[in-house]
């Protein structure tokens, strides 16, 4: 089983031949990726997972795993490359407290799910916790609703449709059957009906001899619900209001699962899954998220504000900002800038510190188009102790508003800094919350 981490070594691998179409296939649906990630230009030839060297491969920005017939590749994320003899376990927990905080990616699972759970290969993890989610619902809280139906019935039942019965009954001489639409209270719904093809897509993918046991109890309580083939379209149809939130997450991982599925002749195959996710767009999240939730009180978050052009005559170059900050009382702002970036454990000693002049270029082209002066570059913890603020001055050569006859040059403030991310001492998500809480109330108390 390959243990890949972003950008790092080289690993072998079985079959290069089957692996690469099998990625190309599942970049071709791309529909577990962003609008904003899609390629302007089909290439089937393309996918953005893996590098590929002979029968060699090299993880790209994805984290999450590959699963090609017996051959298991998993990818963490590269923050964790400098370590010797990483824990899975620990960067298990990492990745599931990070998205405990995104917003924009829906991963179904929250920070607890792990305490209770001993197992460190990531594709029998997501299948236990989801096979789990399922369990608990359907045992807890099953779920009966009504089902739209069409059938051609003798006696009349809920409303005619004329039109199909002009064209299926009618036009063949039988008057006698009247289609109708009606929808029943079953158990028998689209919902069980989805839960149960996902429990059978998982059975034939699992090892681990609990979860087949937890998601055979599934399939036995919905023994009622017909076995039907579904698609993640049929989960974006599904409409549940607030009071089935756990069935709300339940269509999450159902998606999670769907998504990725790839087409086959057996229809409860999934010898072929993989569940990837591009980390640049995690970290953005996972930040706005931690902002939202635990500076809202002080601080409108907007996450991907885009409302303004670089170029007003004509319209063109939309700004998006990762995140943009307005103080609730000074109505003071800040342009956050994710950067999930490992720099070099000397960058101290560039004078550039470990910033790209391409980001600086772009950060001081948007603080003074939004009129904005304070700019934080955020980047992941390189180690244990986090290194100290860097921070530039970009003095404009216009001059500002005139002060007691003095000439006032405009500039901006960039400061690059560190973030606990991630901590292999006596790692918990508690910890984590308090060191985080802690650092960006020092950095936002500058403001």
């Amino acid at each position: 089983m390959p243990l890949l981490i972003e950008f790092g070594n080289w690993k072998s691998i079985k079959n290069k031949d089957a692996l690469k179409q099998m990625l190309r296939d599942i970049w071709q649906q791309r529909l577990f990726v962003p609008d904003d990630m899609q390629p302007e230009e089909a290439d089937n030839h393309y996918q953005p997972f893996l590098s590929f060297d002979d029968h060699q491969v090299r993880a790209n920005n994805f984290v999450g795993f590959i699963q090609n017939d017996d051959e298991v590749i998993e990818i963490y994320p590269k923050v964790f490359r400098n370590v010797q003899s990483p824990d899975k376990a620990l960067m298990l927990r990492h990745i599931f407290y990070w998205f405990n905080y995104c917003r924009k990616w829906k991963f179904p699972f929250n920070k607890a799910s792990l305490d209770t759970i001993d197992i460190a290969e990531f594709p029998e993890l997501i299948i236990n916790l989801i096979a789990s989610q399922f369990l608990e619902s359907v045992s807890k809280q099953p779920l009966t609703m009504y089902q739209p139906v069409e059938e051609a019935m003798q006696t009349p039942r809920g409303t005619i449709n004329f039109k199909r019965y002009l064209n299926k009954s009618l036009a063949y001489g039988n008057l006698h059957r009247i289609e109708c639409d009606y929808e029943p209270f079953l158990f028998d719904n689209k919902v069980n009906r989805i839960i149960k093809y996902c429990s059978r897509l998982l059975i034939s993918q699992t090892k681990f001899s609990e979860n087949l046991r937890i998601l055979q109890d599934v399939i036995f309580i919905l023994d009622e619900v017909d076995d039907v083939p579904c698609t993640v379209h049929d989960v974006d149809k599904v409409s549940l209001n607030s009071f089935f939130e756990d069935y709300n997450l339940i269509m999450h991982s159902s998606r999670l699962i769907l998504n990725q599925q790839l087409y086959s002749d057996n229809t409860y195959d999934l010898s072929q899954w993989c569940l990837l996710f591009p980390m640049e767009y995690i970290f953005e999240d996972f930040l706005a998220g931690f902002l939202e939730t635990h500076f809202s009180d002080q601080w409108k978050v907007e996450y991907q504000k885009s409302e303004k052009n670089l170029s007003d005559i004509p319209p063109a170059f939309r700004m998006q900002h990762d995140i943009f900050l307005t103080n609730l009382k000074t109505q003071k702002t800040i342009i956050v800038d994710a950067k999930y970036k490992v720099r070099d454990a000397d960058y101290k000693n560039d004078p550039k510190k470990g910033v790209s002049q391409a980001d600086l270029y772009q950060m001081v082209s948007y603080g003074f188009k939004r009129g904005c002066i304070d700019i934080i570059l955020v980047y992941p913890n390189i180690s244990e102790i986090l290194n100290k603020p860097d921070r530039f001055e970009i003095i404009s050569p216009f001059t500002d508003t005139p002060k007691e006859g003095e000439i006032v040059k405009a500039k901006i403030n960039i400061t690059a800094v560190e973030i606990p991310f991630w901590s292999l001492d006596n790692f918990s998500s508690e910890e984590v919350d308090k060191r985080l809480i802690k650092e960006f109330k020092e950095i936002l108390m500058c403001y």
